[in-house]
């Protein structure tokens, strides 16, 4: 009889940030790692980018609110001066979900509105755990 395969890197991201959109997801979960937080805040750029230029947003634009959303979440998950590695990384695998919904709401225009709510929903939810824990910005 064969053993079940462990899921790899890339299953257990997306599980992860499926369970953060879901309200189950745990930050504390998260790595505490300079690389990896590095390679999270890559891909939230890269999504960033991408949710903007298919929504036909000009480049200056999509800098402008991919670096904007970047910093609310380095700030938000920063006390005291030091950025919390497992919150930011949180934060930035549920951004990186976030902008997959809504780069696939081009196709279906009225689940827009619902992707984003959930999503702001989503965001505070983990901020409120984290204030609860004693992390991040938001006391």
């Amino acid at each position: 009889m064969m053993g079940q395969a462990k899921p790899g890197l890339m299953e257990s991201l997306a599980w992860q940030g499926w369970n953060l959109l879901r309200l189950r997801g745990d930050w504390k979960a998260m790595p505490d790692s300079t690389g990896f937080l590095r390679i999270v805040l890559s891909l939230v750029v890269l999504g960033g980018m991408a949710e903007q230029t298919v929504r036909g947003h000009s480049l200056l634009i999509a800098i402008v609110v991919t670096v904007s959303w970047l910093a609310i979440l380095l700030w938000s998950s920063s006390k005291e001066g030091r950025i919390n590695r497992r919150l930011a990384s949180a934060l930035g695998l549920l951004s990186i979900v976030i902008q997959s919904g809504l780069i696939l709401t081009i196709w279906l225009p009225a689940a827009e509105w619902l992707v984003a709510i959930w999503s702001g929903i989503a965001v505070v939810h983990l901020l409120s755990q984290a204030a609860q824990d004693g992390a991040g910005a938001w006391r």
